[in-house]
């Protein structure tokens, strides 16, 4: 009911009742501007994978991209995956909190500032069977939405995962790196350049072999776009 009660206010335009401290607000979003204070900014961060960077570090790429660059070019993403973005995540993705979306698209549109209009957005794919199960791709959702604001094509079709890969989080680093091997198949796509769609960076490696595969495949630039990356010490 709640669900449905914040879906109405937003296509009404009505105030909106913020899913985090329940008061009323005008800004028609699921969460109300005093509570988007409480989401954590990621600052200065990698000009690759996006992980936070001390302030007075002077080279712009973290350890781990100086060993060794991924295959996607650059990482736009402006909060860290935390309480209380980290909650919001989970009832978008597993609780059907598709309420959430135009939040979370929003909070998306803060690290966008770079887009050109030769960019394809394309959301990581989901394998049809995860697919039947959740009945929603979220990066899928978020996509269209990104899109419509910024005016820019999308591809929903033309990337797609065809094997129905081990959870990563179920996996230790080296398992994971190999989980996802020749996972992703791509069509032709009629550009240069495109930016991959999810909800979440957390080891890189799903976007990483997407990229690789895009490249591959005859794609020059790839980048990437989340609401929220995971922090390592």
């Amino acid at each position: 009911m709640r669900q449905k009660l914040a879906s109405i206010a937003q296509t009404l335009r009505l105030p909106a009742l913020c899913v985090l401290c329940n008061q009323f607000h005008k800004n028609h979003l699921a969460v109300c501007s005093d509570c988007v204070r409480f989401i954590t900014p990621i600052g200065p961060c990698c000009q690759y994978c996006a992980h936070p960077l001390s302030e007075n570090k002077s080279n712009p790429i973290c350890g781990k991209c100086i060993k060794k660059k991924p295959h996607f070019d650059k990482a736009y993403i402006a909060y860290q995956f935390e309480e209380p973005l980290r909650e919001l995540l989970h009832q978008f993705k597993y609780h059907n909190g598709l309420h959430l979306k135009s939040f979370l698209a929003h909070l998306m549109l803060h690290a966008l500032k770079e887009t050109t209009p030769n960019q394809c957005l394309i959301p990581v794919p989901m394998h049809a069977h995860k697919l039947k199960q959740r009945g929603f791709n979220q990066a899928a959702l978020l996509t269209q939405y990104l899109a419509k604001k910024l005016k820019l094509p999308y591809d929903l079709g033309s990337c797609k995962k065809i094997i129905n890969t081990a959870p990563q989080a179920s996996l230790n680093g080296e398992q994971r790196k190999n989980n996802l091997k020749n996972a992703f198949t791509i069509k032709p796509i009629p550009y240069e350049n495109v930016i991959l769609i999810d909800d979440l960076l957390t080891t890189g490696n799903t976007a990483n072999e997407l990229a690789l595969t895009l490249k591959k495949s005859g794609i020059k630039q790839v980048s990437l776009c989340c609401c929220a990356r995971t922090v390592y010490e």
